[in-house]
């Protein structure tokens, strides 16, 4: 380990005081000295800046994608807890974001804990409000080592990602969260971000979630994916969602990740259309792998329309949405202003006549699409879909002047639709190693699928049965 000395530069300079502003037409301005110091092996690094009387305050530190040992653990929790360079106060004091992540890879279950202990003790005297303890592997012990630094009434972020949590470890992780025994609220209530991802909690680690949404009331950004919820497990998550935001909690929710739930059930569907259709503030949207089907992804757009919010990413990916689907997102499309950045639609069943309508949605559009990134890789697109887009976009991209990228990989486009591709989207075409160049998706196409075919227009009474809906809330 080794400690260096670096510039440090600050996001802005500070504005001029009248103590360093310059004095008869003089250039010079009187700095503040600042410092950066690293801390730890290659990145693993401290923030501090250095104020006037030379107090020290420090705000963040980086521990993480580094395999500490316990001596190391216990020489980086002597250095933040001591006095630095000779003042009084000591280094840990004023950190507020701890990112602790991947900090125990490939140690014994033994060492593991004892450095996750060591390390978060450290943080005794912090009001931490950001802390993120993602990729350690974390069993019911070592939530017990983590206390220190999770049980904050200061807390504000927390992330758990890929930490193999189970039922009984979220059960845990809950306790601390929505615990107040003293009268001054929980933790959970003061929270803006919280994020489980790729743990392994089931239907029952998804109650424990529930628990938790039940008590925060001002939550930003919220990530629960991957969890093996199972559709009983995913119904709650829902349920809990829609209730929540039901009683006018949570209400500056930008961004929302409930990737690879399963909300196949038709209660889950409603509970998303009631609670996505509050969502004023909504900017990120991930509903990949969700099972939505056409269903679904109807009432998710339709309600996504009522909300009005600025959505900028949405990603629909892996739900089974065939044609009918796609006609639901482009009239979402059509309707949302502009404002869409990005689009996954990839491994959906769509065909070429659900992109043409996906398509048709940005070529018609009066407001300048802002889209930078359009996916619809492994779709059965064919010549028909291709060609949708290339006219979508105009000669050189009039049409569409943001788009970046687009990636159209897996689906089945002969040689000679692939050189109009190529032609048209030049660099922004993605990789297409996986296209089947041998046929024509559009080969499958039945003969009689065609508009004529086409979903029926929502009956007036199914709308308001909708919209009546949205004043309604699950129960878990």
């Amino acid at each position: 380990t080794y400690l260096s000395y670096l510039p440090w530069h600050p996001p802005a300079s500070p504005p001029l005081s009248n103590s360093n502003r310059p004095v008869n037409g003089d250039s010079s301005r009187k700095e503040m000295p600042k410092k950066w110091y690293r801390y730890g092996r290659n990145s693993s690094s401290i923030t501090k800046k250095i104020v006037g009387d030379g107090a020290i305050l420090c705000d963040r530190i980086r521990l993480s994608d580094k395999s500490y040992t316990a001596e190391a653990a216990r020489v980086i929790a002597s250095f933040l807890k001591e006095p630095f360079e000779g003042t009084s106060a000591p280094l840990v004091r004023g950190i507020v974001e701890a990112d602790l992540s991947d900090i125990i890879a490939g140690r014994m279950t033994e060492e593991g804990l004892q450095v996750l202990q060591t390390v978060c003790d450290a943080f005794a005297d912090s009001e931490l409000v950001d802390v993120n303890l993602s990729d350690n592997a974390i069993g019911e012990q070592g939530i017990g080592a983590c206390k220190t630094a999770l049980d904050k009434k200061s807390l504000e972020r927390l992330a758990l990602c890929n930490n193999g949590l189970s039922q009984e470890t979220m059960a845990q992780v809950a306790d601390i969260l929505t615990n107040d025994e003293d009268g001054t609220g929980c933790i959970a209530s003061n929270m803006t971000k919280i994020h489980f991802y790729n743990n392994m909690s089931g239907e029952g680690g998804a109650k424990e979630f529930a628990r938790i949404l039940e008590r925060c009331t001002k939550l930003e950004d919220i990530r629960f994916s991957s969890t093996r919820a199972g559709k009983a497990g995913s119904d709650i998550v829902a349920s809990a969602f829609d209730a929540s935001l039901s009683e006018g909690h949570n209400p500056n929710l930008v961004k929302l990740d409930f990737c690879d739930n399963n909300f196949a059930n038709k209660a889950s569907h409603e509970a998303l259309f009631r609670a996505l259709g509050t969502t004023k503030s909504l900017n990120y949207l991930d509903l990949r792998d969700c099972d939505l089907e056409d269903d679904g992804i109807k009432k998710v757009c339709h309600a996504l329309f009522e909300s009005d919010s600025a959505l900028e990413h949405l990603d629909l990916s892996g739900n089974g949405v065939e044609k009918q689907g796609a006609k639901h997102i482009a009239d979402y499309i059509r309707d949302c202003g502009g404002k869409l950045k990005v689009l996954r639609l990839e491994d959906n069943e769509m065909t070429s006549k659900g992109v043409e309508y996906i398509a048709a949605a940005f070529h018609g559009s009066e407001d300048g699409h802002m889209i930078e990134e359009i996916q619809v890789n492994t779709c059965m697109v064919g010549a028909i879909g291709a060609r949708a887009l290339i006219d979508a976009f105009g000669p050189g991209g009039k049409d569409l002047p943001n788009l970046k990228s687009i990636f159209l990989n897996g689906n089945s486009f002969a040689e000679d639709v692939m050189g109009e591709l190529e032609a048209a989207f030049d660099d922004r075409l993605g990789e297409m190693d996986d296209n089947d160049s041998d046929g024509d998706a559009d080969d499958d196409l039945s003969e009689d699928e065609d508009d004529d075919e086409d979903e029926a227009p929502i009956p007036d009474a199914e709308v308001d049965d909708l919209a009546d809906a949205m004043g309604k809330s699950l129960v878990v």
